[in-house]
């Protein structure tokens, strides 16, 4: 008689079942699903190396987590935990920046999440107001290979480095630390407020990393193998860096990121002063201000420039980018990269070698506000198709327009100067669209024909997506310019008018139709 046993899952209902979140996770078994009512709970507890998700039925809008003021973590991964192990949809705190934290704690690190040894995920979180003496306010994480994921970390404060999260250590697994799609916004610390990176193998994607103030304002980089892509890092505050700051042998690969607004003392986008290796391609870094370098400010690394726009950033001395190594050579090589008032706006140091390559141009990027920032480019942009052109640089391609870039690149398939050309399109595509319903099996999508044009566009709606369809034609801020309903055959003529008849500027539309629930839709593009 051969007898056989599966693993079965269970459900444990908080409160319903267990009164408290420790006591429910004390009683689960790896696999387990521990779900949580609305309402607020006690913190301090561990996942004690259990493997379980960790959820709530309503989200972190009526589901709050707080520490008690004996325990300092509020949820803590220490016991090789991995990414089946998940955090999601709770409010975090501990007991906040109003309580003085006790002496006798001072060197405890971690006010929200706390994470070492292990590699969970943590999605779909608040996490908000935490206060440590030490380091990670919101998380702190050392030696993982975690995803942070969709989580909003703001307010928080930390009395030495990492006000958002904090970071070091190698990862776990060989897979990277992953930091994406966070919202990092009003953190505060001594050292560095947003994000504290001295972890090797990190990912820093499409996050929006903004109005962050310490002496590092947005991400403090200080560690191997780091790459930031699809980041909107805005209007941060700090003394040396105000967007990134490099140090520490840093070797990091800078890909596709707007970095605009921020200030410091020195370096208002980017401080670099690592010894390390730097690569930045396709980054728009404008409107920063600081004293010195507002821009860019490198003086001990090598540093390659590619594709880049550096515009309207203000400093007294080098206000679009400063190198002024005087006692550590640094080398700098900049191609295809828009640079205002070129080689005049850039302050050249005793020992700083300056490789001033193919393709630079100082012409107004033209900028104009988008969906995502206000550094677009507008249709008339001299940095569209002005990158480098060599293929593996090349804008990805439109499905639905054969030899044109994918929005938000422009043109065709040349590399667009800036923050939206290259391959970062992806990455800050799943900012912007919501996943639409796909056309019936076998049956075309929606199509403008030609796609770009210059005058009249056919749209082309599937035969079976007719009845009781609305066509709808949005410019790119989301502005209704043009709707058509009651229609009698599956081939609509635009002539590119609005409503009142006049006709639409050069631009990128999106043309939806929407029918029931379903929702098709294509981009246009007016030239």
């Amino acid at each position: 008689i051969f007898i056989s046993t599966a693993a079965v899952s269970d459900t444990l209902l908080v409160p319903s079942e267990y009164a408290s979140i420790y006591d429910a996770i004390t009683a689960a078994q790896s696999g387990d699903t521990v779900l949580v009512s609305s309402g607020q709970y006690n913190g301090g507890f561990s996942f004690q190396g259990k493997n379980i998700v960790l959820t709530s039925t309503n989200g972190a809008s009526s589901t709050f987590i707080k520490s008690p003021f004996a325990d300092f973590h509020c949820v803590v991964f220490s016991q090789g935990e991995d990414s089946t192990a998940v955090l999601e949809g709770f409010s975090i705190t501990n007991w906040g920046g109003d309580t003085e934290i006790p002496s006798d704690r001072a060197d405890i690190d971690g006010g929200g999440i706390y994470i070492k040894d292990s590699s969970p995920t943590i999605r779909n979180n608040v996490i908000y107001g935490c206060d440590v003496n030490s380091s990670g306010a919101g998380i702190f994480i050392e030696n993982s290979s975690a995803l942070i994921e969709d989580n909003t970390i703001i307010d928080n404060y930390a009395h030495s480095s990492g006000g958002a999260i904090y970071a070091h250590g190698s990862s776990a697994s060989g897979l990277p630390l992953r930091i994406i799609g966070c919202y990092i916004n009003g953190n505060t610390a001594q050292t560095t407020a947003g994000l504290h990176i001295s972890h090797q193998n990190t990912q820093i994607i499409n996050n929006i990393i903004t109005d962050n103030q310490g002496a590092v304002g947005g991400i403090r980089l200080n560690g191997l193998d780091i790459f930031i892509c699809g980041n909107l890092i805005s209007d941060n505050h700090g003394s040396i860096g105000g967007g990134i700051n490099i140090s520490g042998g840093t070797t990091a690969s800078i890909i596709g990121n707007v970095i605009c607004e921020n200030e410091a003392g020195i370096g208002g986008g980017v401080y670099e002063g690592s010894g390390g290796l730097i690569y930045l391609c396709n980054n728009s870094i404008t409107s920063n201000s600081a004293t010195q370098g507002g821009g860019i400010r490198s003086a001990i690394d090598s540093i390659s420039l590619n594709n880049m726009i550096i515009w309207g950033n203000n400093a007294e001395i080098g206000p679009q980018i400063s190198l002024p190594a005087s006692m550590n050579e640094s080398y700098t090589d900049i191609d295809y990269s828009c640079i205002q008032y070129g080689l005049d706006s850039i302050n050249i140091g005793s020992l700083a070698t300056l490789d001033w390559g193919q393709g630079n141009i100082d012409t107004d990027p033209l900028f104009e506000t988008g969906p995502i920032c206000d550094y677009h480019l507008s249709m008339d942009s001299p940095c569209i198709d002005a990158g480098n052109p060599a293929p593996e640089y090349n804008d990805p391609e439109d499905p639905f327009n054969p030899g044109y870039a994918l929005w938000p690149a422009m043109g065709y398939l040349r590399n667009d100067m800036g923050a939206f050309g290259g391959g970062s399109v992806g990455y800050w595509l799943s900012v912007e669209e919501e996943e639409q319903a796909s056309p019936s099996e076998g049956e075309p999508g929606l199509l403008c024909y030609p796609n770009p044009s210059n005058g009249s566009v056919s749209i082309l709606i599937p035969p079976a997506f007719i009845a009781s369809t609305d066509i709808l034609v949005y410019d790119i801020s989301g502005k209704l310019v043009r709707r058509f309903t009651d229609l009698e055959t599956n081939v609509i003529q635009w002539d590119c008018e609005d409503e009142s008849g006049s006709e639409v500027p050069s631009g990128v539309y999106l043309v939806q139709g929407i029918s029931g629930d379903q929702s098709l839709s294509v981009r246009f593009v007016k030239i």
